[in-house]
């Protein structure tokens, strides 16, 4: 049967504690709720070691009643969330730890003698963050019995090789969306984030269970309901700092996920969606490609053609930027021409009214332009579009994923002239990966997988990848991920030029795979 949890602040609950040998088999008989990862999850082994002990079961599904053949290695105790090795006395009482917010006057060393701990790196095996940081209402574990200090009392290399032991085999998630069901149920204002977050763990799920299968590792997933709300996510951020998981996917929203920002979370939690610049300073796995590396890469590609010598040119080029004066559309435009030599480009801007557009059209024909256009509101892009097609001015438009998909613009917009859109997101239809996933989304599902369950989908298998393989680069169905040298910004970046309707990919890349 499967295993009843007491308390939520239990880490450690025993519930088998006597030597095993070689390997010992037990007959377990199923019961409705099993499935082959609960019970790897139970017994503390892998999924593929019942397979191997079952070759019957296959992939189908368990029959209640039916009786499976469960392989326990030597030497271990079986206990919620972690495997140990087997001590010579036994704990008479499962090792229990709760949260604790640091108050005024609090020390790591009052707090040590206070809790009946034998010395301070007892205190810092359990609060390795306190180390480097502390303030007032700081999220602490607690050892709130005996065991629980008797645990965190023993030599450091045993709990280094638990947590060793238990990564190689495990990965434990925590994945935080709002779901608001009542709103959802009855139409109310939060049922289109409920949609949203509905179609994400979908994408999850299927992530999943797609990588128990093809790996040996066992993954423990847990969903939490955030509600976007501030009291909801600080409740979830102090169970989670006791349970301390490899992956955190969310929350969704940026004034939520920067709640974990300064605990022990912080360098496991990823960005799902948010583009807010207070994210990027922070210590989160962004998995959102930035504006800025957009333009950087238009830049950086830019000045590769004019040095490619291979590429024959009718016309000399100048760097054509178009965009107003002030805000991000400002910024862009002189981090674009920034180190270019003033005959190399031109610059085009003025206010909110647009009329300095048209100076397009008394450009100088004799030579061919490379369009950027800094300012997103499509509106503004069709202006500058408009006054560039009125003449007979030889131009190709360079853009990124934010102008050109994300701006409801039609495919006659690019059909009209040379178009290349630098993109990190992007579903092509025609690789057979696309192909394989829309039919196990649909079998799993039945529905058409949309954006946030591709998103969902393409996250968690890239930071499963990069945990148990440590990749840095990885192409999804329609997200691509790239952290260069540590980083934890995702910088991943494609080139894709509009021919017959349709967006191709380019050879040219701005990074090397690895």
């Amino acid at each position: 049967m499967g295993i009843k949890r007491k308390h939520f602040f239990t880490l450690l609950l025993a519930i088998a504690a006597f030597p095993l040998s070689a390997q010992t088999p037990v007959a377990h008989e199923i019961v409705k709720g099993n499935t082959v990862y609960s019970l790897a999850k139970e017994y503390g082994i892998t999924v593929q070691a019942i397979y191997e002990a079952n070759p019957n079961i296959g992939i189908r599904s368990l029959v209640i009643g039916e009786t499976l053949i469960i392989p326990i290695p030597r030497d271990t105790l079986v206990v919620e969330n972690m495997i140990i090795p087997s001590f010579s006395q036994p704990f008479s009482e499962a090792p229990e730890y709760q949260v604790y917010l640091v108050k005024r006057k609090d020390t790591p060393k009052a707090l040590t003698e206070s809790w009946g701990l034998p010395n301070v790196e007892a205190f810092y095996k359990l609060n390795p963050d306190a180390r480097n940081q502390w303030f007032k209402d700081m999220a602490l574990v607690m050892p709130a019995n005996a065991a629980a200090i008797a645990f965190t009392s023993q030599p450091e290399e045993i709990i280094s090789s638990h947590t060793s032991a238990l990564l190689n085999d495990e990965i434990n998630i925590a994945c935080i969306l709002p779901f608001f069901v009542s709103q959802y149920v009855n139409e109310g204002p939060g049922r289109k984030r409920s949609e949203l977050a509905f179609s994400y763990r979908q994408g999850v799920e299927l992530a999943l269970e797609e990588f128990m299968k093809d790996s040996s590792m066992v993954i423990d997933a847990k969903f939490f309901d955030s509600m976007n709300q501030r009291d909801t996510v600080k409740g979830i951020v102090e169970k989670l700092i006791i349970t301390k998981p490899d992956l955190i996917l969310g929350p969704m929203y940026s004034s939520r996920l920067l709640q974990l920002g300064g605990t022990s979370l912080e360098d496991v939690a990823v960005n799902l969606i948010s583009k807010q610049e207070s994210i990027r300073n922070s210590g989160f796995w962004n998995d959102v490609v930035s504006e800025e590396v957009f333009w950087s890469a238009i830049k950086t590609f830019h000045g590769l053609a004019k040095q490619d010598t291979t590429v024959d040119s009718i016309l000399p080029r100048k760097l054509l930027v178009v965009g107003l004066s002030s805000s991000k559309s400002a910024n862009a435009s002189r981090a674009l021409f920034d180190g270019v030599h003033p005959k190399d480009y031109i610059l085009i801007e003025g206010d909110n009214s647009w009329i300095h557009n048209e100076q397009l059209t008394t450009l100088d024909s004799t030579i061919g332009y490379d369009l950027v256009i800094t300012e997103n509101d499509p509106a503004y892009i069709l202006d500058v579009l408009r006054n560039l097609r009125s003449v007979n001015i030889d131009y190709e438009w360079y853009t990124h994923e934010y102008q050109a998909l994300d701006n409801s613009l039609v495919s006659t917009v690019f059909s009209r002239e040379t178009v290349h859109m630098f993109t990190a997101n992007f579903t092509d239809y025609d690789r057979e990966e696309s192909a394989q996933f829309i039919r196990e989304f649909r079998k799993r599902f039945e529905r058409n997988p949309d954006r946030m369950a591709i998103e969902g989908y393409d996250n968690t298998k890239f930071h499963l990848l990069r945990l148990k393989e440590g990749i840095t680069r990885w192409r999804g169905i329609r997200k691509g991920f790239y952290f260069e040298n540590s980083s934890k910004e995702n910088s991943y970046v494609e080139l894709r030029s509009f021919k017959n309707f349709g967006w191709e990919l380019q050879q040219f890349t701005l990074q090397k795979d690895r």
